[in-house]
């Protein structure tokens, strides 16, 4: 059974807590290193079955279906059934595809949860390297700063989802970790062993926007935190340098072969993005990015993180609150200013020196491209993993007595936790079917076409009709009748006239009206007596099925309409 989000995040984060904490004993070192590779899949695994099913959106309409369509070669067959996602790379997402189609949706999500959860052993990690470079610590702070990144508003969101965020983000915190770990290193050690570490973390950073180009802003930002080595410049060039050959070998290893994909197929291997440059002539003369969120003025960007506590609508669809960013901004704030008091307990030189500097670089300047390029606040979910600790590093370094900096860590704490709100993106209860989907029998799969009209997603469906089945997308926020119709419009308007088998469209019912609006451009009209009615699992809206419907030229059926009257006399 799903559970709201908003119910269960004050026991999630105190139990979590406490399951963090119990190996912290000095006496068992060696579990305490073992136990956050153990607990962190085991912990959100399980929690990830708590929260119920993912049904979200683009679940329903690319995350399944790209995988499907890449495995048994659709790319050409079917016409963008998956709107404008229908281009994305499917290699994300293809072992979700084949524990579909392997396994019990319960284990499915858990085993989703868990590699999610990888996460956290890897923040523990980091924590340990920026956290433990003056004093020893107790190891639980490293697992708290740990558990609290990973229970942040959008991670909660994702966790046991689809949406890959939270999975891009495992190379790419493992690249951070990497540069941290081997820090002094990376300053003192001018050998070429060391340049193959950074390129080596660059390729793992690179890996990401390979599967997902939005994570690209990270590695820009883990590259541009080198400008600020404290180091010779010239040295700072030559690592930054090493590591964004290493992003691009990332890239070209996850990414590189749908990008050819794409060149091939379509003439533009990011199609249809920055198609007014590529100009390929399957798609519209346009950039297709989104910039619906992006701030539209100065002012906007500068207070984004206190305007999305006010209207999370502004960065995302979902409504969430997460105070996180907002205490960032406050330690760094009130570190700025001790800095420029320089103050004796506060030395600026020793600060640029650690480790969690090279981290604070890395966060803000991954945050600025982010909000240039995108603002969408689900793209920004690594960040979120690492501000926890960002802030922890910025309070302990307060020229204040230790007592004061624990109670300030403590209060942020808890101000973070009763006020914070977990976004949901759909979910539905545990079935034993993942989509439970009962497709309507066909007499002739082989000649079979279905047309699909609106911007409902709901591509999902198709792994589950007959291979031979043909889907075209008619109407999208792709493609769709207009006065400027793109290469896959004039495609399916020859594939439609040229159809000699059964014909079928599958809509929405609140569709029903632009569905018919759009057959009418084509010539065709839903024969309404040879209608059946589909209801998913996943979908849970009984009140808004779909349809399956035969269709017929509109000549054909006003014949028949007129035979039958002249019978009928």
């Amino acid at each position: 059974m799903a559970l709201p989000l908003q119910s269960i995040h004050f026991n999630i984060t105190g139990f979590g807590i406490a399951i963090m904490i119990l190996p912290a004993s000095p006496n068992r070192i060696s579990v305490s290193t073992i136990f956050p590779w153990i607990a962190g899949p085991l912990f959100f695994g399980l929690l990830a079955l708590i929260l119920g099913q993912d049904a979200n959106w683009d679940l329903r309409n690319y995350h399944l279906y790209n995988p499907f369509a890449w495995l048994h070669d659709r790319i050409e067959f079917d016409m963008v059934p998956a709107q404008v996602a229908n281009f994305y790379n499917p290699l994300l997402h293809i072992p979700f595809y084949w524990a579909v189609i392997s396994l019990p949706p319960m284990l499915t999500g858990f085993l989703l949860g868990a590699v999610q959860g990888l996460n956290f052993p890897i923040l523990v990690s980091i924590a340990n390297c920026v956290m433990g470079e003056e004093r020893e610590r107790p190891v639980w702070h490293s697992y708290l700063a740990g558990l609290i990144g990973l229970l942040g508003a959008g991670t909660l969101a994702e966790l046991g989802t689809t949406f890959g965020d939270n999975l891009i983000s495992i190379p790419l915190l493992l690249s951070l970790w990497i540069l941290l770990a081997g820090y002094q290193r990376l300053l003192h050690d001018r050998s070429i062993p060391t340049l193959l570490i950074v390129a080596g973390a660059g390729l793992l950073a690179g890996l990401a926007p390979g599967l997902k180009q939005p994570s690209a802003v990270f590695a820009v930002g883990w590259c541009a935190a080198f400008l600020v080595f404290p180091t010779h410049i010239r040295w700072r060039i030559t690592l930054a340098f090493c590591f964004g050959v290493g992003v691009l070998m990332g890239i070209a290893i996850t990414g590189g072969f749908w990008m050819h994909e794409l060149w091939i197929h379509y003439g533009n291997p990011l199609f249809p993005y920055f198609n007014d440059f590529f100009r390929s002539p399957m798609g519209a003369v346009a950039h297709y990015r989104d910039t619906h969120f992006l701030p539209s003025s100065l002012w906007e960007s500068i207070f984004l993180p206190f305007l999305l506590i006010i209207n999370p609508y502004r960065v995302g669809e979902i409504a969430f609150r997460d105070l996180r960013f907002i205490l960032l901004i406050a330690a760094m704030t009130l570190s700025f200013i001790f800095i420029l008091r320089q103050s004796r307990k506060y030395d600026p030189y020793t600060f640029i020196h650690q480790k969690g500097f090279f981290l604070l670089v890395a966060i803000v300047i991954s945050y600025l491209v982010w909000l240039k390029l995108f603002a969408i606040y689900r793209y920004l979910l690594p960040l979120e993993m690492l501000a926890p600790l960002a802030i922890w590093f910025l309070i302990d370094r307060f020229p204040l007595r230790i007592s004061s900096r624990q109670a300030i860590i403590v209060t942020s704490m808890i101000l973070w936790a009763f006020t914070l709100k977990p976004g949901n993106w759909g979910r539905v209860p545990w079935g034993s079917d993942y989509f439970g989907i009962q497709p309507p029998r066909l007499t002739d799969p082989a000649n079979t076409m279905v047309i699909m009209t609106g911007v409902e997603p709901y591509s999902y469906m198709i792994p589950f009709f007959p291979e031979p089945v043909r889907f075209i997308r008619i109407e999208s926020y792709f493609t769709g009748p207009s006065e400027s119709p793109n290469g896959f419009d004039r495609r399916m308007q020859e594939l439609i006239a040229g159809h000699q088998g059964p014909l079928y469209i599958m809509y929405r019912s609140s569709e029903a009206q632009s569905s018919k609006i759009a057959l009418h451009h084509f010539n065709l009209e839903i024969r309404q007596e040879q209608c059946q009615q589909m209801n998913p699992d996943i979908e849970n809206q009984s009140f808004d099925p779909f349809y399956f419907c035969a269709v017929s030229p509109v000549s054909a059926i006003a014949t028949t309409h007129t035979r039958n009257e002249r019978n009928s006399k």
